[in-house]
């Protein structure tokens, strides 16, 4: 039987941009903190939002290499909160900065290949 390694990979490459964009708006709500006011609450959503993403993202891949049930479930789901981190991003700034959203940007580039990869029905 085929393994499914497109789905895989690009989950893979969506996982490390959406952890690495969560790190650096992390750090930039924890440097903000003075001019934003609290932080605590954006740091967190960053952390969840961004990283859990990537994370769900990367289960979706996996599931989809060896064509599993759940495989294009979390991977929707991933995308899902990967969008949700650009939207809080967005909200955090009180609009859209591409330089810092990049990473982001590319992390849902990546997981939404990755689900479009995992939709796709096995063939033998």
């Amino acid at each position: 039987m085929k393994k499914n390694i497109a789905a895989l990979v690009l989950a893979i490459l969506g996982t490390i941009f959406g952890v690495i964009g969560a790190i650096i708006w992390a750090a930039c709500a924890d440097s903000c903190a003075s001019i934003v006011g609290t932080s605590v609450g954006y740091t967190i959503g960053f952390v969840i939002l961004g990283i859990g993403g990537g994370v769900l993202s990367l289960i979706g891949g996996i599931q989809a290499y060896t064509w599993k049930s759940a495989r294009t479930g979390l991977s929707i789901l991933g995308l899902i909160l990967q969008v949700g981190a650009l939207i809080l991003q967005c909200v955090f700034v009180e609009g859209f900065v591409f330089v810092l959203s990049l990473w982001t940007l590319l992390s849902i580039l990546m997981c939404l290949l990755a689900t479009i990869f995992a939709a796709r029905t096995p063939k033998e």
